[in-house]
């Protein structure tokens, strides 16, 4: 898949918080003054690690298509395929056992350093109440906090449909923020509900790079020219994954 490079896409998103947001980690340069902090990079910090955004992704893209009929998508529970088959759509997005994924993210990391602390109690499902000793707090991102965040996706072609793999970013963007999509702790308390916006994407072939074109084709959101494009990019994805469930894309 990666022997030749057909092209490069790097794309740029934001990521927006609209309720508080908990995803926890010891990477912190600050000593533990909360039981559960955020993870924040060197410089102190929060950051949305890129493994984080991508999991989800992944797991909707698995449930969205085996909603669809494609029953060949990777399942976790499957021992026989732990880490992935290799050779469904799934996998060819976001890699598999043996299969390096094409769609790379990098942490999403934002210039507000503000948290602050809520508490929390664990609850004893048989009795019903407090248990004891049960009290914590955890530190969150607030409301409203604005992250920046970048991907890239290594040769978007799928068959013969070029932008296919552009086109299932896109459109599982689109699909997470109609489903009021959630990241992170508790989001069965409401905690982590955020929104994907991209921002711009570029696309740099094998030729622009031979001409010194390094940021290659650039499609900026609002622009007819990035429209085009989208509609173009999700209708490549949605006719492979019409050809993969009838069965045209052998499968080994």
């Amino acid at each position: 898949m990666f022997e030749k490079l057909e092209n490069r896409v790097l794309l740029h998103y934001e990521i927006t918080t609209i309720s508080d947001l908990h995803i926890g980690g010891h990477s912190t340069i600050e000593p533990a003054e909360v039981d559960n902090p955020v993870i924040k990079n060197s410089e102190g910090s929060p950051i949305i690690p890129g493994s984080s955004l991508k999991g989800v992704l992944r797991t909707e893209a698995e449930r969205l298509l085996r909603g669809l009929g494609v029953n060949e998508v990777c399942d976790i529970f499957d021992r026989a395929k732990i880490g992935g088959c290799n050779e469904c759509p799934v996998c060819k997005l976001f890699g598999g056992k043996d299969l390096a994924a094409s769609i790379r993210f990098k942490d999403c990391i934002t210039s507000q350093k503000k948290t602050f602390i809520r508490d929390g109690v664990a609850i004893d499902r048989q009795k019903r109440k407090a248990k004891k000793s049960g009290k914590f707090d955890f530190e969150v991102v607030p409301k409203g906090t604005l992250f920046s965040g970048k991907l890239t996706i290594e040769n978007t072609r799928l068959e013969e449909k070029k932008y296919a793999k552009l086109g299932a970013i896109l459109s599982l963007f689109d699909f997470f923020n109609s489903c009021s999509g959630s990241l992170g702790h508790a989001t069965s308390r409401g905690f982590g509900e955020v929104e994907l916006q991209v921002k711009k994407f570029s696309v740099i072939s094998a030729e622009d790079y031979l001409k010194g074109n390094y940021k290659g084709d650039i499609y900026s959101k609002g622009e007819a020219k990035y429209e085009t494009m989208n509609k173009s990019a999700v209708s490549d994805w949605a006719g492979y994954v019409d050809a993969y469930k009838s069965g045209k894309y052998e499968k080994q």
